[in-house]
């Protein structure tokens, strides 16, 4: 049998002893690494060994996780694990609805919410800010290296995280507002884009900037690259129309019933098809031009 040594728990298991440490005593053991005076603590308030280890109240040392992530500030044992999770990561904590931006005291609270599936989404500048200090802790007593806190300094910006291109959130896009949108001729494309990348309530998703005449920069991988601006205008019009033609085949029936008339429904994709195919150039060209001056009215 396994005892925890911080309260009652018992277990059989290893492995539910090391899930209810971490749940149960983690926290509270971060939080009082340090005290108000600068000294190393233990939750007892008695200091901790002279070398400066993190130790548990009964005495024994804590092992924290080396390889912190930059958007939610979650840690992992490995580099390869961070590097799969910040694929992913939203840059809001594990209690955070990732839609609303909503903060629950537990995970069940939480699951609850989301299983009603009627909030309204906000962008992430809404969501509760990271606690920095436990940062701090988490840094100064595993060593973690520098270039972890630079990546930590140089993607979080006012509070929020910058979503890498290719990685954007479109739970605020509605149904509804897909539906105007497809509907809307030659500019489908452009309105599309500039809801995801340029919207202004939802600054974590403005990973595209203009910087001069032909140039632009995206962030890719937490880096702002530079792109030509044809390029990259080209991918916009290939990646999306692909996206919208998806969204389509996905949601026919709903789609049908919205637009009521066949022949406008099928206008709608084939449309969609020639702009993804290049097929009539003239069309093409005319959606790649809106698009590359929705890109520079955008500037760095």
């Amino acid at each position: 049998m396994y005892h925890c040594k911080e309260c009652v728990y018992l277990t059989d298991r290893k492995y539910n002893l090391q899930r209810h440490f971490h749940k149960k005593h983690m926290k509270n053991i971060q939080n009082s690494v340090y005290s108000d005076n600068g000294q190393n603590v233990s939750p007892s308030g008695q200091n901790v060994s002279p070398s400066g280890q993190n130790v548990s109240p009964s005495g024994q040392n804590v092992s924290f996780s080396n390889f912190l992530c930059s958007k939610c500030n979650k840690t992992y044992k490995t580099y390869k694990h961070l590097r799969n999770h910040e694929l992913s990561c939203c840059g809001v904590d594990e209690l955070t609805c990732c839609k609303c931006m909503t903060s629950f005291t537990t995970r069940s609270a939480k699951s609850r919410h989301i299983k009603l599936n009627n909030c309204k989404a906000r962008s992430i500048i809404h969501a509760r800010i990271p606690n920095l200090q436990n940062i701090s802790s988490i840094v100064n007593n595993n060593n973690i290296n520098n270039n972890n806190i630079n990546n930590i300094n140089n993607s979080v910006t006012n509070n929020y995280t910058v979503n890498n291109f290719g990685s954007e959130r479109t739970d605020y896009i509605s149904n509804e507002v897909i539906y105007k949108t497809l509907i809307s001729g030659m500019n489908t494309l452009p309105l599309y884009i500039e809801m995801k990348h340029f919207n202004k309530d939802f600054p974590e998703n403005n990973n595209i900037a203009f910087t001069n005449e032909n140039k632009c920069k995206v962030l890719e991988n937490n880096v702002w690259k530079e792109q030509d601006l044809s390029t990259l205008s080209s991918k916009l019009i290939h990646d999306n129309s692909e996206v919208l033609l998806v969204y389509c085949e996905d949601n026919e029936l709903e789609l049908s019933n919205l637009i009521k008339n066949d022949e406008l429904f099928e206008h709608v994709k084939d449309k969609l098809v020639i702009i993804y195919n290049k097929a009539d150039s003239k069309k093409y060209n005319e959606v790649l031009s809106k698009i590359k001056d929705l890109v520079k009215n955008n500037k760095a």
